[in-house]
């Protein structure tokens, strides 16, 4: 499934920039610019950090209509209105309806509307569905860069990151003969301290060793083989 990010008629350079760089952390790249050419001003290449080839790569259109042909899906994010019969989405709930038609969908799109006012009523029913996020209050609201913050970030995590980016080589699982080793010497550790009766210490201790990787359980050897030398 293939997910672009469209924004419509967008007025400021530094939300285009900030967009950009959102989905680029997400695992999308397709951004679609509707009756703008703010992102050429140089302030959406200073806030795009990183994600110059996003900016760079962005797509123009002069209309939503133009554009709606190439879609499967059309998602406007726009406020909730009373009185309005239609369905509202959370982004949650809108990853759970792309999940459930996922097999019969190839594009689909998130619309955004410009900063001042939102989306259209003309452009909001030419979308398929409509979401919205839930606020704890009216105001402050999201700018429209942290409002495709939400939606990239509940996507990538559904469709894009089944394995979370971390640094450094992959952890191995500690041996179980090893942790219980490593218990085993900060129980004499905390004996020669003589603060074995800190039940509160020692608890925290097992707590804490028992969720070492294997790394990490060597490390904590080598640190009270160290500490226990130096103990009369």
């Amino acid at each position: 499934m293939d997910i672009s990010f469209i924004l419509v008629s967008p007025a400021r350079a530094a939300n285009i920039g900030a967009a950009a760089r959102a989905i680029k952390t997400q695992g999308f790249e397709d951004l679609v610019v509707v009756n703008s050419i703010a992102h050429r001003e140089d302030e959406a290449g200073w806030v795009a950090c990183g994600a110059m080839d996003v900016l760079e790569n962005i797509r123009m259109a002069p209309s939503l209509e133009a554009i709606a042909g190439e879609f499967d899906l059309l998602i406007a994010t726009t406020a909730r209105e009373r009185g309005n019969p239609r369905q509202y989405l959370t982004p949650t709930e809108v990853v759970e309806n792309l999940k459930a038609q996922q097999q019969s969908l190839q594009k689909i799109a998130i619309v955004f509307g410009c900063e001042a006012s939102g989306l259209s009523n003309g452009d909001v029913a030419r979308c398929d569905l409509l979401s919205y996020i839930p606020l704890a209050q009216t105001y402050p609201s999201l700018n429209l860069a942290q409002a495709v913050m939400v939606y990239a970030y509940s996507l990538g995590q559904a469709f894009n990151m089944t394995a979370p980016i971390r640094p450094g080589p992959a952890s191995l699982p500690a041996e179980a003969s090893q942790l219980r080793a490593l218990l085993d010497k900060s129980d004499r550790l905390l004996q020669k301290l003589q603060v074995q009766d800190d039940h509160k210490l020692g608890r925290w201790l097992q707590e804490t060793f028992s969720q070492f990787d294997d790394r990490d359980v060597k490390m904590a050897h080598q640190l009270l083989n160290d500490m226990m030398k130096k103990l009369p």
